[in-house]
């Protein structure tokens, strides 16, 4: 066998070797291995613990369960988005818009004038009222003046219509139309004529609600005091209202007036026209004459003497009974609960009411 080895070899003799050629191949070769040892996967047992299969699967859950939270939070952040983008639109929008105007309120428009009855104060008090609350509708003269002019009617609307055809200057002057207005429409009054009407106004046969007011519309027309309206007031008065304000504490001030007055009158309308009471009326001494007898011994005879004077004016009734009969209900006159004074028969001049 050796010998053979050695025939080969003599047979096949083994080229020589370059020195820079054995040193690239050592090189290459010391490169391979390098690779050889990166690519292999290299365990430190030392530093790796081992994990059991409960622990894993744990773990596994956990995961799971951060993987879902993070979905969740994904889902909300992306609605979050959305939503934000949306109000930034809005208040885009809103901005682009002008400025809201403030909401005015709604006042009801008047009757139409015609020039003819009545006076236009009413109207022209609620028109003025109107702008004010209304400034923005009605911003210039001549809004207001057709505003006018449509509540005109009759031969105050021909007047304004006149006006406007032929070009007036008081069509785009609200204060210079209505001045036009009155002294067209409206005759000069002077502060006389409704002093005359006040001091003449009386109740009659009306409520006293209707009185008082007509009192009061009158009585704001004038400057006067309240003491002078407060006795103005009560002596328009009805007999019987103020028959029952006998015995009571007068007032002091016109709107206590009013306030008694008005009460006595609702007393008196809800009163029953019969109370079954028994009682015993007051029956005042009476002549069969209606002229007082003749004087005896030269003595004139004495007011109290006469038949058609009552009792209550010649204060023939202590307070305390006339307290009582106004308490009870009963007539201020004779006492009898079946009527009041203003029907009573037994009155002088109540002939008819017998």
């Amino acid at each position: 066998m050796s010998g053979d080895k050695l025939a080969k070899s003599k047979l096949c003799p083994t080229p020589p070797v370059d020195s820079d050629t054995a040193l690239g191949s050592s090189q290459h070769a010391t490169q391979a291995r390098r690779a050889t040892v990166r690519s292999s996967p290299r365990r430190d047992r030392m530093s790796e613990p081992a994990i059991g299969p409960a622990e894993f699967e744990r773990l596994k859950a956990e995961v799971l369960y951060l993987r879902g939270v993070v979905d969740r939070m994904c889902t909300k952040v992306e609605s979050l988005t959305e939503t934000v983008l949306q109000l930034s639109t809005s208040i885009t929008s809103l901005q682009r818009q002008p400025a809201p105007v403030s909401a005015e309120p709604r006042i009801g428009l008047p009757d139409k004038w015609n020039g003819v009855d009545g006076r236009p104060d009413g109207l022209l008090a609620t028109l003025d009222m109107l702008f004010e609350c209304q400034p923005t509708k009605y911003a210039t003269a001549r809004a207001k003046v057709a505003l006018l002019t449509s509540l005109l009617s009759g031969q105050a609307q021909e007047w304004a219509a006149a006006l406007y055809y032929n070009k007036s200057a008081a069509c785009n002057d609200y204060a210079l139309f209505v001045e036009e207005l009155k002294k067209t429409f409206v005759p000069p009054s002077s502060e006389v004529e409704v002093e005359s009407q006040l001091l003449h106004l009386r109740q009659g046969s009306r409520p006293v609600c209707h009185f008082a007011s007509q009192f009061r519309t009158l009585a704001a027309k004038l400057q006067w005091g309240d003491a002078s309206l407060r006795s103005i007031f009560l002596e328009g008065l009805a007999d019987y209202i103020r028959d029952e304000m006998t015995g009571r504490e007068a007032p002091k001030t016109l709107n206590e007036a009013v306030d008694l007055a008005l009460k006595i009158d609702q007393c008196v309308m809800s009163l029953p026209r019969h109370t079954p009471r028994v009682f015993k009326p007051f029956q005042p001494q009476r002549t069969t004459s209606s002229r007082p007898p003749p004087p005896s011994d030269g003595a004139t005879a004495s007011p109290s003497s006469t038949s058609s004077e009552e009792p209550m004016q010649l204060g023939g009734l202590p307070k305390e009974e006339k307290e009582r009969r106004w308490r009870e209900g009963l007539c201020a006159y004779c006492g009898s609960a079946r009527h009041r004074r203003p029907q009573c028969p037994l009155r002088p001049g109540n002939d008819d009411a017998r």
